[in-house]
Parts: structure tokens; C-alpha cells; sequence
């Protein structure tokens, strides 16, 4: 029996300091803490305002399992919130991965 891969992604947050509001979703495979200096770096972006962190039990995923979890939470939330640019998944291949 071949040993089972282990996934190498993480799904992370950032969340806005002043009012408690996740604003961004993203996936990672590197590790999260250079990702989220990345964002801090971005000024004028509005990603350097945020909080950081990898969500609970979203961590060591194959990249599909990242990108369908990180689409099904932008999915969840208000667009107008979110300072992401585009969808981790685009909209014809929701239903192939079961997200709404």
C-alpha cells in the first residue's frame, strides 16, 4: 500500500481590526505567516488593515479542498465586504464541486 499524500495548503482569513469583520479569504502553500507579511506589505491594497490567520482545521489540504473551501466561504459572505479580486473557482464549475 502506497502512503497517502498529504495536502500542503491552508485556507486563512484576515479580519478587519476595527470592526471584527472578515474581509479577505485566501489559500496558501507556503507558509502562512510569510502569505500574511505579504498582505501587511500591500499598502494602499487595504489587505494591510487586516488580521491573519488560518481557520481552524483548514490546514495540510490538497489545493482542489483549499480552493473549494476558500470559494464556499467567499460564497458566504458579503461581497461587498471582501477586498478579494476574483474567485478561487469560477462560477461554471460550482456545481462540479458542490458549491454554492
Amino acid at each position: 500500500m502506497e502512503p497517502v499524500e498529504r495536502g500542503t495548503y491552508s485556507v486563512y482569513q484576515g479580519v478587519n481590526k476595527t470592526i471584527g469583520q472578515v474581509e479577505y479569504i485566501g489559500i496558501t502553500k507556503r507558509v502562512p505567516e510569510i502569505r500574511f507579511g505579504e498582505h501587511l506589505n500591500s499598502i494602499g491594497t487595504g489587505k494591510e488593515l487586516l488580521d491573519y490567520d488560518v481557520i481552524k482545521g483548514m490546514e495540510n489540504l490538497s489545493k482542489i479542498n483549499a480552493r473549494i473551501f476558500e470559494q464556499t466561504l467567499i460564497n458566504q459572505l458579503p461581497k461587498e465586504n471582501l477586498l478579494n479580486i476574483r474567485n478561487s473557482i469560477a462560477p461554471k464549475f460550482w456545481s462540479q464541486y458542490g458549491i454554492k
